[in-house]
């Protein structure tokens, strides 16, 4: 399994993460390896005899010819909620290994990005973005929704009404755009943070908002009425390059325009 370590502090606590698992318990039965550019990673997984993974539809890129591939939706209930309310797929993939060798699979997120693997021995109960669910090794893991704590929250906060909350001693992986920076917040301590940027971060933190500022700051300075806050204690995770973003971005390149990104690149 890919080891992780320390990535670069910054003055203001943040640190970049620099591949690996977020802070681990010892590693798990199954191997995994990460790889690929910064733009589109790939994530390989050896499978042992009678394990299952579990991923979003469409992710699978290559596997061994003993793996066997299933699909189904949990509850009806789950399901129209995880596709309603949460941003996932009302189905998931299963990849089984039924023989009595090892098999390999291959997974990579469907839009640009990185992959991030949380250790839930240690994250158990993480709140996660819409979205941002990759796949998990082994069946001791599950999903659910938490409410916003206010209408307000879950209209301006970034995260919805029903917000994503990963549970269970697994591995789980997750999508990330951008650099990717981590932080474990004191009690108390705050920190603002646009609410497109959010990742991921532990449930003893709590998301709240805070005006951007006056309504030229609303208006014409791209913040929006609202920033989000999260209050500690606990781990945060925050990315810098968000699929809306990226979606902002090359909207008008796709509509036959320049992007704020191609016009900044031309002045630089």
């Amino acid at each position: 399994m890919a080891e992780g370590h320390r990535g670069q502090a910054l003055d203001s606590g943040f640190e970049i993460w620099q591949g690996g698992p977020t802070p681990s318990a010892p590693p798990p039965s199954a191997d995994f390896h990460i790889s690929g550019s910064d733009f589109s990673q790939v994530l390989e997984i050896m499978v042992p005899p009678g394990e299952t993974v579990t991923a979003e539809p469409g992710t699978m890129l290559y596997m061994s010819p003993g793996m066997q591939l299933d699909a189904d939706m949990g509850s009806f209930e789950q399901a129209c909620k995880r596709c309603c309310c949460a941003g996932e797929s009302f189905f998931r993939l299963h990849l089984r290994n039924e023989t009595g060798a090892n098999q390999k699979i291959c997974l990579t997120p469907r839009f640009p990005a990185k992959i991030v693997p949380v250790d839930l021995r240690i994250h158990s109960g993480m709140i996660v973005n819409r979205g941002a669910f990759l796949g998990a090794l082994g069946t001791d893991w599950k999903v659910n929704l938490q409410t916003a704590r206010s209408v307000g929250v879950g209209l301006c906060g970034g995260q919805g009404i029903f917000m994503n909350t990963l549970h269970g001693q697994g591995m789980a992986f997750i999508n990330a755009g951008g650099t990717v920076m981590t932080k474990q917040l004191s009690p108390g301590e705050e920190v603002v943070v646009d609410h497109h940027s959010i990742l991921a971060f532990a449930s003893t933190v709590t998301l709240g908002i805070k005006r951007a500022g006056g309504c030229m700051v609303c208006c014409c300075a791209g913040q929006g009425l609202f920033n989000a806050t999260l209050t500690g204690p606990g781990f945060i995770m925050i990315h810098s390059m968000s699929l809306n973003k990226l979606r902002t971005a090359i909207a008008p390149a796709a509509a036959g325009g320049k992007s704020d990104g191609a016009n900044s690149a031309g002045n630089s």
